[in-house]
């Protein structure tokens, strides 16, 4: 019994540590470690994960600023339809053009390759989000 209280607490201590070493990296850190990543997954030339950098840059970029933007609104508030609907649209129009992007750089097989491991991702985002408390297939609560 005290056996599995044990490699509960350093489990949930091994996940948190996790989530925080991404948040203590700076942008650049953070785009070589996926610009790495895929360069080894893609099996990227040097040209390549070169351009691929300049991409995850911008990404990490904008996450920060994202992220900051969050923190010094404070307090949550609830978005208006009309902003979830502009919010959404941004987001897709910076897939649609990472695609693009990512589309020129890479081989016809590398890009497909590129394709399953985005849609993988995310499924994993999606099965982690139902687990949430007020998140049920139909959005109620």
């Amino acid at each position: 019994m005290m056996t599995i209280v044990l490699l509960a607490v350093f489990t949930a201590s091994a996940q948190d540590r996790g989530r925080n070493f991404i948040k203590d990296l700076s942008v650049e850190e953070v785009a070589t470690l996926k610009t790495k990543k895929l360069t080894l997954d893609l099996a990227l030339d040097q040209s390549q994960s070169d351009k691929v950098y300049a991409i995850v840059l911008d990404q990490a970029k904008d996450r920060k600023a994202m992220m900051e933007a969050r923190k010094s609104q404070g307090e949550k508030t609830a978005l208006t339809k009309a902003q979830k609907v502009a919010e959404a649209n941004e987001r897709l129009d910076k897939r649609i053009a990472t695609q693009n992007k990512m589309k020129q750089i890479l081989t016809s097989t590398q890009f497909e390759e590129f394709r399953k491991m985005d849609d993988k991702h995310k499924r994993k985002g999606k099965n982690k989000r139902k687990g949430r408390k007020g998140n049920d297939r139909n959005g109620r609560e």
